[in-house]
């Protein structure tokens, strides 16, 4: 009997060990691909990316705690580090949800324009920020973020010497941070998303009058699919092949809005609402 023990000692050692090993192998990248989620929020945003070298971004965070959940599907349950989370503009249902993440999650950067907002939870997420040490960016649009050896989220919006911090802006979509996720080696550049936040038509137009390069494989559909968003010069300046919109179910309103739909007729449109979380390997 007690050889028998021993046996079964060892296969249990030994398929324990593998497994610990594979794990390993994943956690350092073995093979991966970068990885976006455009996680099933509800009536919000929540964009999860993971680069090849497990480092972890996370774009707004939804109306609510669902958030937390979403990302345990994603991350997996060891994983406990965002290294970077960028709030596009301060509505609700884009950081309605942080103060859980915050609880569940360490982060370690933040992004955002700084415009100003007196809702009691967004003053408790910058306090609850402030108190952790967490470091405070207010990138503009001269400044690109290295998330990974060869990818970079190229910032087009807010532009160079623009600053919002503490500004009362008069409509918080028109001032939301725009990204684009970049991948850039030595013999190949690729645009591989547009991240748009709710930017509305006004701060479309902005962008193009900027002069800065927009097209891109993928576009994250402004504002839900308002109406208010996707004008007809910037979907033919972006030129994508694939069209992502987040929004909930029966949501008040009524988005995606059928004359944006109506634009996006010969794209691959892929909705939250209708889908879950959409992932996109690259």
């Amino acid at each position: 009997m007690r050889h028998l023990d021993r046996k079964h000692w060892i296969w249990f050692y030994t398929i324990g060990t593998g497994a610990l090993l594979l794990s390993v192998l994943t956690m350092c990248g073995l093979s991966r691909p970068l990885t976006m989620s455009v996680l099933d929020v509800g009536q919000g945003d929540a964009i999860f990316i993971q680069t090849p070298e497990r480092h972890n971004i996370l774009i707004d965070a939804g109306p609510d705690g669902s958030v937390v959940d979403q990302l345990g599907q994603q991350m997996g349950f060891f994983d406990k580090t965002i290294d970077l989370f960028i709030l596009t503009h301060p509505h609700d249902d884009h950081y309605g949800g942080i103060l859980d993440v915050m609880q569940k999650y360490d982060i370690k950067k933040i992004l955002l324009t700084g415009a100003y907002s007196g809702d009691p939870r967004y003053q408790e997420f910058l306090a609850r920020a402030q108190q952790g040490g967490i470091t405070l960016l207010f990138n503009q649009s001269h400044q690109d973020l290295r998330i990974s050896p060869y990818l970079y989220l190229d910032i087009l919006y807010p532009f160079e010497g623009q600053s919002l911090v503490g500004q009362d802006v008069a409509n918080d979509n028109n001032a939301s941070v725009v990204a684009r996720l970049v991948e850039r080696t030595p013999d190949n550049w690729r645009s591989l998303a547009l991240l748009t936040g709710d930017a509305e038509q006004e701060e479309e137009l902005e962008i193009l009058l900027s002069g800065q390069e927009v097209a891109s494989d993928v576009l994250k559909i402004g504002h839900h699919g308002s109406r208010t968003a996707t004008s007809d010069v910037f979907l033919a300046a972006v030129r994508p092949s694939t069209a992502i919109i987040s929004a909930g179910e029966g949501n008040q309103f009524d988005h995606p809005h059928p004359e944006t739909l109506e634009k996006l007729r010969d794209l691959d449109v892929r909705q939250t609402m209708k889908g879950g979380t959409i992932i996109m390997n690259f």
